[in-house]
């Protein structure tokens, strides 16, 4: 299926109709590639009421819709003038066309059927190469697939993978329970709003402390995004707020989304007071030994590549950028960016 039997076109949010919504959730449990939380309409609509409005690129063949991507004006004047990005910005760990099997575009034609100008991108996924769709500057993304008999399974496996650091985690939780009490641990908080509040609150205190002065939840709108995806009972988008407490005292959590099998590990925080004990290693230690009772088959750690998200990762895959364009309009655009980048990068 090539791009010269679609027809493409481009819809704010909130015109959708049910038929088109409908459609655009079929095809995202369906998929075997892209069934990623970030491209659900859930998610969409849940920037759309904190974010800011979103548009949605749909590609049909003949009466059926074949293709989704949902999108947004990026922030600033460089939006006012057309340029799009992912939905949710910053916030968000994927990008791509939402497709069938053998759709096929490329990026000028797509942004010019679309009618956008210009669209920078970030975190598109090198599966997006069967669609047609790839980029530039490829940074590494990590997964954990879990064992088939489940996280104690898993952890076993990993006893025999790597000693020293499934013996030095064990160590530091024994001795994280003797200097502070017996560890409770919830996969899904039993108080989800107060605990988002702390988990926000340590997160953006660690962006402080770390000088990452552009840390997506000092912005309270990305804030809020995550309470309005705390209300979501979608399975393609569901809500997992996870934490480690020892007696009354908050250590570790995670926010994450949960899309069918995949769990997105989010935005996992730790309280810098108990640092020694590494408290995300062991509450992810925690998630792995709950994540198969909850239907969760891999964990997703996103874009990067640290030692602490090498941790337990035994996939990688690449994560791609780029910034087509069409038309006069869109040249000058991409070349604005460009040229506001150059400068940032020389102060």
């Amino acid at each position: 299926m090539t791009s010269d039997r679609l027809r493409i076109q481009r819809k704010s949010f909130e015109t959708l109709t049910t038929a088109e919504r409908d459609g655009w959730t079929r095809l995202l449990s369906e998929s075997t590639t892209s069934r990623w939380a970030f491209l659900s309409p859930t998610y969409a609509e849940a920037v759309n009421d904190t974010l800011g409005p979103v548009d949605v690129v749909l590609c049909w063949r003949a009466d059926e819709l074949v293709a989704v991507m949902p999108l947004q004006r990026a922030a600033g004047w460089l939006g006012r003038l057309g340029m799009r990005e992912p939905v949710g910005r910053q916030m968000t760990d994927y990008f791509g066309l939402l497709a069938r099997p053998g759709v096929a575009l490329d990026w000028k034609t797509l942004v010019r059927e679309a009618r956008i100008p210009c669209l920078h991108f970030t975190h598109l996924d090198e599966s997006q190469a069967a669609h047609g769709l790839t980029g530039d500057s490829p940074r590494k993304g990590l997964r954990t697939h879990i064992h088939a008999d489940g996280g104690e399974a898993h952890w076993e496996w990993l006893r025999t993978q790597d000693k020293k650091l499934v013996s030095d985690t064990e160590r530091r939780e024994r001795k994280l329970v003797a200097e502070h009490g017996p560890i409770q641990f919830e996969m899904q908080s039993k108080m989800p709003e107060q605990d988002l509040d702390v988990l926000v609150d340590l997160k953006n205190a660690q962006y402080q402390r770390t000088g990452h002065d552009g840390g997506a939840l000092l912005y309270p709108a990305n804030a809020r995004l995550l309470s309005r995806l705390l209300t979501s009972t979608d399975s393609n988008c569901h809500p997992q707020l996870s934490v480690l407490r020892c007696g009354d005292q908050w250590v570790a959590g995670h926010f994450g989304l949960q899309c069918g099998p995949l769990l997105h590990y989010w935005f996992p925080v730790y309280d810098n007071r108990f640092s020694a004990y590494s408290p995300g290693r062991i509450l992810y230690r925690h998630v792995l030994l709950e994540a198969r009772a909850q239907g969760i088959a891999c964990i997703d750690r996103g874009e990067g590549d640290s030692a602490a998200k090498r941790d337990f990762a035994n996939e990688e895959h690449g994560f791609y950028k780029g910034m087509p364009s069409a038309g006069l309009l869109g040249w000058s655009i991409s070349s604005a960016q460009r040229l506001q980048w150059r400068l940032i990068s020389q102060r």
